[in-house]
């Protein structure tokens, strides 16, 4: 199975860098607008809908060896042929982390809830292996930045990724950052909840990031 060579990567990984979580405790916290646009399959084509979508998560890091960090991540897309609720629950360790380049790797699970497509409703609970990468530009306060999540698994292939820069201004308790960039989430389905479906939903982003 595609999921087996997934953790067994995830593993090797993790054998050529050092485990860990933190080394000094800390969260933060993200909230975005998206303004996507929907592709329902080849068969229904392009939908309407929301034109600005709310987005968030919430990290948690920590000094603790070998137990990984956790990130929930919650989004939303709603248009007049599918809409879903979904929630990434994610546990991660740091493989790179310096002033320049950081590194992230983990896995965990999406959950798809209030889903609805073409009036029939689903939801149901979807793997991922997640990936976040971050390049600092030197004395500009500034960061290239993907964070993606994936999975192709008992049919059912899953995407959610996004790309763009953030601006940090260092303040006393916390960074607080300015992001814009591109995110694209799709699911092509064979059976949940008995239903196949391929769906698309793509757009830029604006958000804030605060890092405690």
């Amino acid at each position: 199975m595609k999921y087996t060579v997934y953790t067994s990567l995830l593993l090797g990984l993790s054998v050529l860098t050092p485990l860990q979580a933190d080394t000094i405790a800390g969260s933060d916290i993200e909230v975005g607008l998206w303004s996507p646009s929907y592709d329902a399959g080849n068969i229904v084509g392009d939908a309407s809908g929301e034109d600005q979508s709310i987005f968030a998560s919430a990290t948690l890091e920590h000094g603790l060896p070998v137990i990984p960090n956790l990130k929930v991540s919650l989004s939303q897309v709603d248009n007049d042929k599918y809409e879903y609720t979904k929630i990434d629950y994610t546990a991660y360790y740091e493989a790179l982390d310096n002033d320049l380049v950081s590194i992230d790797v983990g896995m965990g699970l999406s959950q798809y809830k209030s889903g609805e497509y073409l009036s029939q409703g689903f939801s149901g609970t979807i793997p991922h292996v997640y990936v976040d990468a971050e390049l600092g530009i030197p004395l500009m306060n500034t960061t290239l930045y993907t964070d993606v999540k994936f999975m192709d698994y008992d049919g059912s292939q899953i995407t959610d990724a996004m790309a763009g820069l953030r601006y940090d201004v260092n303040l006393i308790a916390t960074d607080l950052g300015i992001k814009g960039g591109y995110r694209m989430q799709s699911v092509d389905t064979q059976d949940i909840d008995d239903l196949s479906f391929d769906v698309k939903t793509d757009g830029y982003f604006l958000g804030l990031h605060a890092d405690f």
